[in-house]
């Protein structure tokens, strides 16, 4: 009792839980204002530490100090005061050399490895860069096709070094018109630099502004303004690309398809050229019909303009496989006649390579196609369209490995557009990776929601058993494709089939593979049956059937019967030993691809 008078005497009691009661809202405090002026997450710790630390410092303290009427004084008249006070001096020193001295983080030579950033969140490379669509400042704003197409020239011609990573066309024009700020922009596109500009064009000049900012600061690193007449625009582009690469401290290699002071072209040419690149792009309904014509007009005015034939050529090999307007062995022509007057004016444009590879490869000269490809890679190796499309033929052929590390490469550089997310889908479903299949589905739906993405997402789901998830992919996929479509009634087939209505399955996709089709000519409702009725239906002669009318179109690849076979991309003979099979496979016409494609499962299998 006579120790609890004391302390009270000494108001130690009520000093400790003042004490505390400061603490604590000393500690809510700092909570918030650390954070607020950027402080490091150890400055916080230090000062929660220090603060529990001064607890029983200041109850020794209010012990061994005593308020008299003359002050406060040291008391130290007693071997307790004493000992009280040398003890808090103690528990003070040793705290402190634990927390400075004893933890291994403050010992030099022995501070712990920062844990590994996930890939994602790795620092972007610092020679990368994404180039914005330009801003269309001329007096009528009639100017936007022209405004993009400098920005996505230059884009083009910027991601031929090896030396220099440049974010895709797709992903980097999705910031078109959104007040966005450029470190956001970056931190989505997972770059160091962003190049944005204007343009404005009246009668016969341009007038070209551009600047490089670093995103991380936010600073002007190069400004610059060109203005020149309408027909020196590739001298305008080079300079800006040359400009560029001096402030990036880069060295851009590759050799531009128009290098400045050797080629001059019509404007209006050139505008006409422009608006099929902005068609092209936009893909759907009628647009690369509509890109085609423009190409034509260029054509028209300008006869020797390589770029133009190859557009051309593009426009209208991909429309096979959205919205063909020519007959396929009247497309594959027109196609082939164009790329061979593009090459014979510029032998090194990377697009005419693409589209002689797909035309091809669509021929089933698999092994010729192969070199064609390799060729664009190498002439454009930052090129996403190139990765895109040769990715496409790779996983074809059954070059699972190679297919999906382009896809891969391509979405690094591309990382907003659904493209690569929905095709590696298919690639991980070639090769038994189902789960990893239906997450990179999902990834894709989360950029864009249509009827593809929906369609790849039900297939993997349907390939894992997840059976609930594919019922709504496919859902979700029919009512953009529209209910009564052929690949609708083929995916809904497939379905029954797995769940067991095997005959209902069997009558909706004969019915659909029957139906002729505009979007696909026939030729796809027939490849896509033929996987229907050999991995839902176990029915090789009907398989076989499938096969050799899909072949007989020309068009499309016979291999999706062998990709989609359950557990990953299979051989004929280890599907079935039906003899009608067998011999569809066995076609001549199939000879180069089969061949290929055995030796590309092979090394798959290898794991090379």
């Amino acid at each position: 009792m006579a120790l609890v008078g004391e302390l009270k005497r000494r108001k130690v009691f009520q000093i400790g839980a003042a004490y505390l009661v400061v603490a604590w809202l000393a500690v809510q405090a700092a909570s918030i204002a650390f954070p607020a002026f950027d402080a490091p997450p150890w400055a916080l710790r230090i000062f929660i530490f220090a603060a529990l630390l001064g607890f029983p410092v200041s109850v020794a303290l209010a012990w061994v100090f005593e308020a008299t009427p003359e002050g406060v004084r040291l008391d130290t008249s007693t071997a307790g005061s004493k000992r009280v006070l040398a003890a808090a001096t103690a528990l003070a020193l040793l705290a402190l050399g634990w927390f400075f001295l004893g933890q291994p983080s403050f010992r030099r030579g022995d501070v712990p490895a920062p844990a590994p950033k996930p890939a994602d969140a790795a620092a972007p490379a610092a020679k990368s860069l994404a180039v914005l669509p330009f801003v269309d400042m001329s007096a009528q704003h009639d100017q936007e096709y022209f405004s993009d197409g400098i920005a996505e020239e230059l884009l083009n011609r910027l991601a031929q070094s090896a030396d220099l990573r440049v974010a895709a066309r797709t992903s980097a024009f999705q910031f078109k018109g959104r007040n966005i700020d450029i470190a956001d922009i970056a931190r989505q596109l997972h770059v160091a630099h962003v190049l944005e500009g204007s343009v404005r064009k009246d009668a016969m000049r341009i007038r070209v502004t551009a600047q490089l900012i670093d995103a991380a600061s936010g600073f002007h690193l190069w400004s610059q303004t060109f203005e020149r007449d309408a027909a020196d625009v590739f001298k305008v582009q080079d300079e800006i690309a040359g400009a560029i690469s001096s402030a990036l401290e880069a060295k851009l290699s590759g050799r531009s398809a128009a290098p400045a002071g050797d080629v001059h072209v019509d404007p209006a040419a050139y505008d006409d050229y422009l608006q099929g690149r902005k068609l092209a792009a936009l893909r759907v309904g009628e647009n690369l019909r509509l890109a085609a014509d423009a190409y034509t007009r260029a054509i028209a005015r300008a006869p020797d303009y390589a770029p133009a034939y190859s557009g051309r050529a593009f426009a209208v090999i991909i429309g096979l496989g959205w919205k063909p307007w020519m007959a396929p062995e009247q497309t594959l022509a027109a196609a082939e006649a164009d790329v061979a007057q593009a090459l014979r004016r510029d032998p090194d444009l990377a697009e005419a390579y693409v589209v002689r590879g797909i035309a091809l490869g669509l021929r089933l000269r698999s092994g010729a196609a192969q070199v064609e490809f390799e060729h664009a890679l190498k002439l454009a190796p930052g090129n996403v369209d190139v990765m895109n499309f040769a990715g496409d033929y790779f996983e074809q052929v059954g070059a699972l490995r190679r297919a999906e590390t382009l896809k891969r490469q391509a979405m690094a550089l591309d990382p907003l557009s659904f493209l690569h997310p929905m095709n590696l889908t298919l690639i991980l479903d070639d090769q038994g990776r189902y789960a990893e299949a239906a997450a990179m589905g999902e990834r894709a739906i989360s950029l864009a929601r249509n009827s593809f993405v929906f369609e790849q997402a039900y297939y993997a789901k349907l390939h894992l058993g997840d059976l609930s998830a594919a019922r709504a992919a496919l859902e979700q996929a029919c009512a953009e494709f529209g209910a009564d479509s052929p690949s609708c009634h083929l995916d809904q087939a497939l379905l029954l089939a797995v769940t067991g209505d095997k005959d209902a399955a069997r009558a909706l996709a004969v019915k659909a593979a029957e139906r002729p089709t505009p979007e696909w000519g026939g030729v796809a409702p027939h490849a896509m049956a033929a996987a229907v009725f050999a991995y839902g239906l176990g029915d090789y002669a009907l398989a076989a059937d499938h096969v050799k009318r899909s072949l007989d179109a020309i068009l499309w690849s016979p291999a999706l019967a062998l990709l989609w076979s359950r557990g990953g991309a299979k051989l004929p003979e280890e599907l079935s030993q039906d003899a009608q099979w067998l011999g569809a496979w066995n076609d001549p016409r199939l000879s180069e691809f089969m061949t290929l494609y055995r030796a590309n499962i092979a090394a798959f299998r290898k794991g090379e």
